[in-house]
């Protein structure tokens, strides 16, 4: 949803865009985009601006913003997610799981953030650009 809402925002060039209308492109309600917005600003990612003239503009350029950039805004928790129970003392499995998985997962969050790195916002945009003209 981040992106999403990046890329439309990206898509309006200098214009202000309101949550309303990001809410209405995302088909969700407008407090959920506004929690997101909250987000992206903390990140240093957007310009906010309140009242009923308000909305959101970028805050750097879209070639300047990775989808890493984005991801991290809004996910705090990590990729993937271990058993929150302490392990079962009395079961070998489950106390060498996390063990076993750790490195696996570490690897694997590593490699996402190493390609989400690559994509800039400019480049969805562009893309999108294309394929949104193209269907009208």
């Amino acid at each position: 949803m981040a992106t999403h809402i990046m890329t439309a925002i990206a898509l309006k060039g200098d214009e202000v865009v309101s949550s309303t209308y990001l809410a209405t492109s995302l088909n969700t309600n407008p407090v959920v985009v506004r929690r997101l917005l909250s987000e992206l600003q903390k990140a240093g990612l957007l310009a906010t601006q309140a009242g009923r003239t308000g909305g959101a503009v970028l805050a750097k350029k879209p070639n300047a913003i990775t989808l890493y950039d984005v991801y991290s805004a809004v996910n705090e928790e990590d990729l993937f997610a271990y058993n929150p129970n302490d392990p079962n003392a009395t079961c070998s499995l489950s106390c060498e799981m996390k063990s076993v998985l750790e490195p696996i997962f570490r690897s694997a969050s590593s490699a996402l953030a190493m390609d989400l790195k690559k994509v800039r916002l400019s480049d969805v945009s562009d893309v999108l650009r294309k394929k949104c003209s193209k269907s009208g």
